[in-house]
């Protein structure tokens, strides 16, 4: 992929798709380069590659920035994406949540183990309510996924959402769903489980 088709892709994903293709969006439109690049339409591609075409673009089409450690990259005009604010039910019983799976990067996995899973700069911690045929609240890049125990979280007061498309939401506890809550951790390639 030459400059001019990663400047289109880019532009595309971040102006139109990024939502619907399961990337995380910060409130202020910036969406991980890393995560970007392991979309199968920029395979191949480097942040350095990035970077030239942020700095290359003569009409500042891209805004670069580095937060939480990470690359971060979005466009700065020409969205069709819409933030709207989220309709949220909440969740009454247990009952309501098929399962709440959270799908990560098993190079995570110690750190997640000790501090628990974080909303990072989200609002809310995503789940999945399966990990086949869901549409949101599974990232594409997860090799990795934890299931919650919602009954025991909910017992201790941590609330639980549904958001439109099916994803659970939660805020947990100062930002974090404590491992305390975690049901079991496994492998997605493989199914073995991972021990808590």
């Amino acid at each position: 992929m030459a400059d001019v088709q990663l400047s289109r892709f880019l532009a595309k994903i971040l102006r139109h798709e990024a939502i619907n293709r399961n990337l995380d969006v910060t409130e202020d439109g910036f969406v991980n380069v890393e995560d970007i690049l392991e979309l199968p339409e920029a395979s191949h591609k480097t942040e350095e590659d990035v970077r030239r075409i942020v700095k290359n673009d003569t009409k500042g089409r891209f805004s670069i920035r580095t937060k939480h450690g990470n690359l971060q990259i979005k466009a700065t005009q020409g969205h069709s994406l819409k933030f709207p604010k989220l309709e949220l039910k909440l969740v009454v019983h247990h009952t309501e949540v098929r399962c709440a799976i959270h799908g990560t990067r098993s190079r995570n996995w110690n750190a997640i183990k000790s501090e628990g899973i974080s909303k990072m700069r989200r609002e809310y911690i995503h789940f999945a309510q399966g990990e086949t045929g869901v549409k949101s609240g599974f990232p594409p890049y997860c090799d990795m996924a934890i299931e919650i125990d919602v009954e025991k979280a909910m017992r201790d007061g941590i609330k639980f959402y549904i958001s439109e498309n099916d994803v659970v939401l939660t805020k947990g506890r100062n930002g974090y769903i404590p491992n305390a809550y975690f049901k079991k951790a496994y492998k997605l390639g493989t199914r073995e489980n991972l021990p808590l």
